[in-house]
């Protein structure tokens, strides 16, 4: 019972929060099965980073604060970039899920391994261990991946290199949190107690400004493009200043190029209209019914996209003003109707 009592008190407290993460999103655009498979992945992160350090030669204070925190952040971080970087994830409080899911995981080990060297029957240890060092492995990798993911809307990249600040902040948070706790000039319960205020406080106000933005976004992107439809229907596209832009193209692209430029513009207006359209829908609760017609509108995308070309892709740019949000929403639009065809 006491061998339970301790898994449970330092085991529950992170899942708990993540379930309650899980719930705070309003479009659960995130399957299950993908939070259950990071968390898996945060458990083999724990196993590398324990055989990593087990062979590291190094002085216990630096394992401490700088070995312990850039091995353990940089294998908890190495999934959640992946599934951004693969638009698997498209907006801030997704990346927070996922990221808070491998922390999860991997605590969940970490603990685990945890319980079984140090047999110690203080209650306090546990509590602190699963409100506390559970809580902080989880909450760097979220605010990893939320302040990443806020760079690269910013920015409009996906380079590698906007995970970094991030990255360094989670290493400074984790080196921080065990010196604090090592060199116990505070009872490790107030640390705890800080902490469980400070994060949470940070992810949801994260959660907050997130959802203001992905609805400003959607708003604002939706109306962009039925005007811009409207006008390409309407036969009005030249006097736009994005069908001035496209039809000043002629002068350094074949006339094909430019047509098929013209193409691709408007496939892609239609579908990312209707890709916001559905998460609005999704957003009040309302079913979304499959489109026969996306997959071959995904097919001819494809298709103009190798008859633009590179450089006519690059033309395209000022127009189309690609984000990672953007992209991510053609992806979630191909694979939520080919997921409910399936159905």
């Amino acid at each position: 019972m006491i061998f339970l009592l301790k898994i449970s008190i330092s085991l529950l407290p992170v899942m708990i929060f993540l379930l309650v993460l899980i719930l705070m999103d309003s479009y659960k655009l995130l399957k299950p099965i993908v939070v259950v498979l990071t968390v898996f992945y945060g458990i083999c992160a724990a196993a590398g980073a324990f055989l990593f350090q087990w062979n590291l030669m190094v002085p216990e204070e630096g394992l401490m604060l700088l070995w312990g925190p850039l091995s353990e952040e940089f294998l908890k971080a190495l999934l959640p970039v992946m599934l951004f970087k693969k638009k698997r994830i498209g907006f801030i409080v997704d990346s927070a899920i996922i990221g808070f899911a491998s922390g999860a995981g991997f605590a969940l080990l970490e603990n685990i391994l945890y319980l079984y060297s140090i047999q110690s029957t203080n209650l306090l240890l546990w509590i602190v261990r699963g409100l506390g060092t559970a809580v902080m492995h989880g909450g760097t990798i979220a605010i990893l991946m939320i302040f990443s993911a806020y760079i690269s809307e910013r920015f409009k990249s996906q380079k590698i290199l906007i995970f970094l600040p991030g990255f360094l902040i989670a290493v400074f948070i984790h080196s921080a949190f065990n010196k604090v706790l090592t060199s116990q000039l505070f009872p490790s319960e107030y640390i705890t107690a800080a902490q469980l205020i400070i994060l949470p406080l940070l992810i949801s106000i994260a959660f907050t400004q997130s959802e203001k933005s992905l609805r400003d976004w959607m708003e604002q992107g939706l109306e962009s493009s039925v005007r811009l439809l409207n006008a390409i229907r309407k036969g009005k596209f030249s006097e736009t200043k994005a069908g001035r832009y496209v039809y000043s193209l002629r002068e350094h692209f074949p006339v094909e190029v430019v047509a098929d430029i013209f193409c691709y513009l408007q496939i892609y207006l239609d579908l990312s209209a209707r890709a916001k359209a559905n998460l609005m829908l999704r957003e009040q609760g309302f079913p979304v019914q499959p489109d026969p017609d996306v997959e071959n509108r995904f097919a001819e995308l494809k298709q103009l996209t190798k008859n633009i070309g590179k450089t006519g892709q690059r033309a395209m740019a000022p127009v189309l003003q690609f984000s990672p949000r953007d992209l991510w929403q053609l992806y979630y639009l191909e694979k939520k109707n080919i997921n409910r065809k399936e159905r």
